[in-house]
């Protein structure tokens, strides 16, 4: 009796002391992502941008865009100080992503709504204007259906976007998202090649660029 007492509470004790460990050890932090990984050690310089072939060129120019603007946690601020031709960059970047992944819609009701205008400058400056049209009409039908980007922009600042997406009437509006889709296809037909037009631009005022990221970020 005495003996199964002694090891029950041997047992109890073995428990305990392991769910005791077990609270006072720190969280296990959640494991970072190629993509996070390759955003924390981005990095952008006159040196290896000029011995990278074109596909590299892109790339490091798209994930050292995102680690400036996570900075800020994408906020206002890393966008405003960014060189000019790492804002078109990340722009047309952006846009492609988002129509590509859910159409006009998806770009207007994401963060990437806030940008509007910006995307539409953007796509002046690298001479897109096939696209640059496409947003306009699609920026035409919001306002048709009794809604603009802007509207959008607002309830983004003020909601969380999850809760946008969910509740926003549009979606909900079959005539919409029916002309919507003719513009989504005409984007997805790529009469235009925006990554191309956006690598030119790069390129031509790539000059000025250097000096401005390293008095920037030391880059």
């Amino acid at each position: 009796m005495k003996l199964t007492l002694f090891i029950a509470i041997i047992i109890f004790l073995r428990y305990l002391v392991l769910r005791l460990v077990d609270f006072g050890a720190p969280e296990k932090s959640r494991r970072k992502t190629e993509w996070e990984y390759r955003v924390s050690f981005a990095k952008l310089n006159q040196e290896l941008y000029e011995n990278a072939d074109r596909h590299k060129k892109e790339e490091l120019i798209y994930y050292y865009t995102h680690k400036i603007r996570q900075t800020d946690h994408y906020g206002t601020s890393s966008f405003a100080n960014m060189p000019k031709p790492l804002q078109v960059a990340y722009l047309i970047n952006e846009l492609e992503m988002e129509v590509n992944n859910g159409g006009y819609l998806q770009f207007f009701t994401n963060s990437t709504g806030r940008y509007t205008e910006e995307t539409l400058e953007a796509l002046r400056a690298i001479g897109a204007t096939y696209n640059h049209e496409l947003i306009l009409k699609a920026v035409q039908l919001l306002r048709k259906h009794g809604e603009t980007h802007e509207n959008l922009n607002e309830r983004i600042n003020s909601e969380e976007l999850h809760k946008i997406m969910m509740t926003s009437d549009f979606y909900a509006n079959e005539e919409l998202m029916k002309e919507m889709y003719e513009l989504d296809k005409k984007f997805y037909a790529y009469k235009e090649d925006i990554s191309t037009l956006k690598m030119d631009y790069i390129e031509k005022h790539k000059n000025s660029l250097w000096k401005e990221l390293e008095e920037k970020y030391s880059s």
